[in-house]
């Protein structure tokens, strides 16, 4: 299986405990290299690529529409899955969101997972797979093995949340909220740790990936802002090789303005000088 080189490691955890080998493909800013995954597609059979097509995890990029268009017909010839991990499609600030994947499928080639947890609850622990009837169908008796229940009260909730509308006038809130915070934390950022650290606006989603101006021992610098207090993800968290890129995840979603100022504070004051 292909995965992003930069990416979720929790999902390469459970790739690799089903069995899979990983290969990873490098990420630029208009997401995953499909040529990349082209040249590794002619020196071997890749059976799947696990994706973050939407807004890349974590750099926040977009993926190209032609790269988007190239991966399709790479998996439409090579018959190989696309896991598509849609994971915050709701969470966008301008204009429309950009199609899944699974929008353009007609090989049947497209599985596409999302979840509630980014606009209900981390908690939560529900999600969802649009997929070919006989993939979502295999899915299914798998997941029924593994817990057959579920949660059927908070199953029932949620869907009547949905049924009600009461889930997309949330959703609504929530970007305003989000895009909001995000607002507030470049600012901070550009006056706060301008000389230290650079960044492109996020587009959605719930953080901004920032990048060091100049040679910063990170991992103390981190470690010091840890002992305030505020907890930081360095970039190696994210590399399949865990190699420092000179980058870190600013998560701002679950924090209020001031939280952030604070943060951003404590993020300044041990920042090496």
């Amino acid at each position: 299986m292909a995965v992003e080189a930069l990416g979720y490691r929790p999902a390469w955890d459970a790739l690799r405990l089903i069995g899979a080998k990983l290969e990873p493909i490098p990420v630029d800013e208009d997401g995953l290299n499909v040529d990349a995954l082209a040249r590794l597609l002619r020196r071997r059979r890749v059976r799947a690529v696990y994706v973050t097509p939407h807004h890349q995890y974590p750099t926040t990029v977009t993926m190209s529409a032609a790269r988007r268009l190239a991966l399709l017909e790479l998996a439409r010839k090579h018959r190989m899955l696309i896991i598509e991990d849609d994971y915050d499609h709701e969470i966008h600030f301008q204009g429309r969101p950009v199609l899944p994947l699974l929008a353009g499928d007609d090989s049947g080639v497209v599985a596409s997972v999302g979840t509630l947890s980014k606009v209900l609850a981390p908690g939560l622990r529900l999600g969802f797979i649009v997929a070919p009837t006989e993939l979502a169908q295999r899915v299914a008796r798998l997941r029924a093995v593994m817990d057959r229940q579920g949660d059927h009260p908070m199953e029932a909730t949620v869907a009547e949340l949905i049924e009600e509308g009461e889930l997309q006038r949330h959703v609504r809130k929530m970007r305003v909220i989000y895009e909001r915070r995000r607002d507030a934390l470049a600012k901070l950022l550009e006056t706060r740790l301008g000389d230290t650290l650079s960044f492109e606006l996020p587009t959605g989603g719930i953080s901004v990936w920032a990048k060091h101006r100049r040679q910063l021992s990170l991992d103390r610098w981190l470690a010091r802002a840890r002992q305030r207090g505020v907890v930081v993800n360095p970039g190696s968290v994210y590399r399949f090789d865990g190699r420092e890129p000179g980058t870190l995840r600013l998560v701002f979603a679950r924090l209020t303005e001031g939280e952030l100022a604070n943060a951003i504070e404590v993020l300044r004051a041990t920042a090496p000088r």
